[in-house]
């Protein structure tokens, strides 16, 4: 039995978009069909009903699920082992969003070393979105990001952090007088084009200027694809940023940058997802996740970032 097939047919039941998981599996739509069909075949049932615009699962497809999950991850297992040279070592592949980076990631990998010394930690750095989709194809073992985007039916979800939106700006930069109006025609900066922290700055500040009486189209804002980019120009004075304060958290307790008393964007959920049949060592590694963000924030001012864990 082919495990590229059963990989295809769990991505499809998760999904049920042909073209979707198509994209994930760099395959063309025709090929994911084939692929259903070859396993169809193999197993003599039917996994899907299909027609043009709807796609089903199966009364039978849904009782073969978890154990084409099951049989998935032995195989991952089984080659995890292959791989390793110690046979009670693994290795875990750990996806992070760039704010971990800047804030408590380093102290992570530090406290893995001391506390599961025979896990080696595989690390990737990405979009939140771009996370799950790795996590769904099985490429990635656990992941950190924000917001939702994993049907938790196939995941277990944990709430580590929740981090508070900040305008901030270079200390001297928005004058106390007429704050709001003179911000907002600061050049603004906030975080990449498309994601969800960029959309919810630029709706906060079309909505302000509407409120005091600017035209929202003579807005400027530059969404940063790096949050040290981002850090970076707000130092320099190069405009307003909306952005997380935990980012920034020696500068504002420095009084080199400042928090302006503007409305701002609802707060985000840092969570950490991983499946609901893990590999060895990952429920221990989001158990040293969580202690480590529950230190990190005791060092920093819960105005900036509250654990929630």
């Amino acid at each position: 039995m082919n495990i590229r097939f059963l990989e295809t047919f769990v991505l499809l039941a998760r999904i049920g978009s042909v073209r979707r998981v198509a994209e994930l599996v760099h395959a063309s739509p025709g090929a994911v069909s084939m692929r259903i069909r070859g396993l169809e075949s193999d197993l003599g049932v039917t996994l899907f009903h299909w027609d043009r615009k709807t796609l089903q699962i199966t009364d039978a497809g849904a009782r073969l699920l978890r154990h084409a999950e099951a049989v998935i991850e032995a195989a991952r297992t089984l080659e995890r082992a292959a791989r390793s040279d110690d046979a009670i070592g693994c290795r875990l592949r750990v996806g992070v969003l760039e704010t971990a980076v800047h804030t408590f990631l380093p102290e992570f990998v530090k406290a893995m070393g001391a506390s599961l010394p025979h896990i080696e930690l595989d690390l990737t750095v990405d979009l939140s979105t771009h996370l799950s989709e790795q996590m769904m194809r099985r490429d990635l073992d656990l992941i950190v990001r924000t917001g939702s985007g994993v049907d938790p039916q196939f995941a277990v979800v944990e709430n580590l952090l929740e981090v508070p939106v900040h305008w901030i700006a270079r200390r001297g930069l928005v004058p106390r007088k007429d704050g709001l109006h003179k911000a907002l025609g600061k050049q603004l900066l906030t975080q990449m084009r498309g994601t969800g922290p960029y959309e919810q700055a630029v709706a906060m500040a079309q909505q302000l200027a509407v409120q005091s009486g600017m035209v929202s189209s003579d807005l400027r804002i530059s969404g940063s694809p790096s949050l040290a980019a981002l850090v970076s120009l707000v130092r320099e004075g190069l405009g307003v940023a909306i952005m997380h304060g935990m980012l920034v958290a020696p500068q504002l307790a420095s009084g080199e940058l400042v928090e302006l008393d503007l409305p701002t964007p609802p707060s985000f959920r840092i969570t950490t997802w991983y499946p609901k049949s893990p590999p060895p060592g990952v429920t221990d590694t989001a158990q040293v996740l969580r202690r480590v963000c529950k230190s990190y924030c005791k060092r920093v001012s819960p105005h900036l970032v509250r654990y929630i864990g």
